[in-house]
């Protein structure tokens, strides 16, 4: 245990009790107007007669709230951040604290829980309070009302994580135990903190939230992302110094984040002790690591479950949008279910099930549950698909090579040539590959569910090339759908051996490898772990396209790619085939939804 913090209470700024429900009234006091919670739950529990046997032991409501605004929380160096606290109407008893820190700004609070007003992105006070959980909203050092410098996801973040659990857990209406909650950022900055170790931390939920800002966020593949991350930083920044809940705060946003992305271009220390990252041998709290096949954050909550140090750890795998999932019942239970375990003491039942829980997909808008022991599966066949130089007959008639997809390596090798010039940014808007390789029909249904590797030897005509990758299904009547995606800047294929597999290759990102024109080079493109089944009659499609009319589009784009087939330089994309599971499988239930949602 650590020293108590040097500040055990804080005089709260204003105090407001309120009954089941909160949202109306704080609105009006954050943000000056009425405002509605909407919440569109897409997953659906199973149908059951009657309830799961932990139903009745879960936390029930039975508090009125209390709401403690502009609560000083103090960090080390002598400067604090600013939060709203949550809690029991319930003076004497003590409740686990539920933490949720980003920079967007806890006076969005009851925004809209659906895009593109998703800022709020952590628990619901009229849910969490009334069942005997504090919660503790953070506004990040130079955001909303706390002072200080803007720098997002960086180590002076996480140190004031870490100092405002540590104030939480000593707090008269603490039980010491400290919890960690929310959306996205929340997520993200979950990851960070947990490497820190702070001693009262025991329980998070990173529900959708990558834990590699470089490899995930800034500079997937290598390639700046630069469509995403603009659009966020102007739009959060917005938030901050132009819309009507702006704080009075000089300091607000005034970090020059985009100049630091761009000036660390190749991952090496900065991105360890300036900004930060989960370091995932370090994280040891027992977590609940909650995702979606289709989400940028993905690859995060992944590498997490399978490398970090925790010896409690679940991972769950939906296909809802981020908010929908985390704000549906089901998704609440969950979350529940965990807390209650970990926080609480109370026998819940949900460390006693599989610690894996996948939705299977057999489309992108319907999935079946089901339980593992293991990610990836222990059962998988990897199954390498060549690509080959052989006219598929007009399937693909965007693509400027149309090709197939074969089970066998061919014999002899082949180059196929595309454009990678000015034009091809605007062929990439449109979906058109330079190259695209698609199979026979498949004679059985075929789950790929796991890692994908694309393997290719690629040369250009300049010193670096792009590669973006697709899996897809065409279905039997000819409609495609999306199955995973992946991409790479040639220059960084280098790998680290010591985190790269056959399934999933791991690139160090810490050198630029250029290439001499025209000489070909063996390529490893990491393609998003995925879960898809492919139905009998339909075909498996790869496509590689130059650019993507997204990310940043770099000036060696004058001239031309080409991949090599066959021989020795075969071409080839390692599957994921699991084969199914003898016996009878448990019922968990179906899902459909509307469509993937945002996230």
């Amino acid at each position: 245990m650590s020293a108590p913090h040097p500040a055990r209470t804080m005089k709260a700024g204003l105090r407001l009790v309120f009954g089941g429900g909160v949202s109306g009234v704080l609105a009006l006091i954050c943000v000056g107007g009425p405002a509605t919670v909407v919440s569109h739950a897409q997953s659906h529990p199973p149908s059951r007669s009657v309830l799961p046997p932990y139903a009745s032991k879960l936390s029930q409501p039975r508090y009125k709230m209390v709401v403690d605004k502009d609560v000083k929380i103090p960090t080390r160096g002598g400067s604090y951040v600013m939060a709203d606290v949550y809690r029991p109407d319930a003076p004497g008893e003590k409740f686990p604290p539920l933490l949720s820190l980003s920079v967007y700004q806890k006076e969005l609070q009851y925004v809209p829980h659906a895009g593109p007003f998703t800022h709020q992105e952590r628990p619901e006070p009229d849910y969490w309070v009334p069942r005997g959980y504090i919660l503790v909203f953070i506004d990040s050092r130079g955001t909303g009302r706390s002072p200080g410098n803007t720098d997002v996801w960086s180590m002076a973040e996480a140190r004031d994580y870490y100092d405002a659990i540590e104030w939480a857990a000593v707090q008269p209406w603490s039980t010491g135990k400290v919890g960690l909650a929310g959306v996205s950022y929340y997520a993200v900055t979950q990851w960070i903190v947990a490497s820190l170790k702070p001693p009262h931390l025991a329980a998070i939920i990173p529900w959708d939230g990558f834990t590699d800002m470089y490899r995930e966020w800034a500079f997937r593949g290598g390639l700046f992302e630069q469509a995403r991350v603009m659009r966020w930083w102007t739009d959060v920044t917005g938030k901050q110094l132009l819309e009507r809940t702006r704080i009075d705060n000089a300091a607000a946003y005034n970090e020059n984040y985009i100049y630091n992305l761009m000036e660390h271009y190749l991952d090496g220390p900065w991105w360890d002790q300036v900004k930060a990252r989960g370091q995932l041998d370090q994280i040891t709290v027992p977590f609940f690591s909650v995702g979606n096949w289709t989400s940028f954050h993905f690859r995060g909550n992944v590498e997490a479950f399978e490398r970090a140090a925790s010896k409690n750890k679940l991972f769950r795998v939906h296909i809802g949008g981020r908010l929908t999932e985390f704000y549906s019942d089901e998704g609440k239970t969950e979350q529940l279910r965990f807390y209650d375990h970990w926080l609480k003491g109370i026998d819940t039942g949900m460390m006693k099930e599989p610690p894996v829980r996948i939705c299977v997909r057999s489309s992108p808008r319907e999935c079946r549950w089901r339980f593992e022991d293991e990610f990836p599966l222990k059962r998988t066949k990897y199954t390498k698909y060549f690509l080959t130089a052989e006219p598929s007959g007009g399937l693909v008639e965007t693509s400027t090579n149309d090709m197939k997809l074969a089970v066998t390596a061919p014999a002899a090798e082949h180059a196929l040539t595309y454009d990678a010039g000015p034009l091809s940014a605007a062929r990439g808007a449109r979906d058109e590959p330079g190259a695209s390789f698609v199979s026979e029909p498949l004679a059985d249904d075929t789950e790929i569910t796991g890692h994908v590797n694309l393997v290719m030897w690629i040369s250009s005509t300049t010193d670096d090339a792009d590669v973006f990758a697709r899996l897809r299904k065409v279905n039997p009547d000819g409609s495609l759908e999306a199955v995973s995606d992946g991409v790479l800047k040639v220059s960084h294929r280098k790998l680290d051996p010591t985190l790269s597999r056959p399934d999933r290759p791991y690139h160090s990102h810490d050198v630029e490898q250029k290439l001499t024109p025209g000489e070909p080079v063996r390529i490893e493109v990491e393609i998003q772990t995925t879960s898809m089944i492919f139905q009998k009659g339909s075909r498996i499609r790869v496509d590689v396209l130059p650019h993507d009319n997204q990310a940043y589009f770099a000036v060696y784009h004058l001239g031309s790619n080409t991949i090599f087939t066959g021989g020795s330089r075969a071409s080839y994309i390692l599957l994921p085939i699991v084969p199914p599971r003898a016996g009878v499988e448990p019922d968990l239930g179906g899902i459909r939804v509307g469509g993937p949602g945002p996230g």
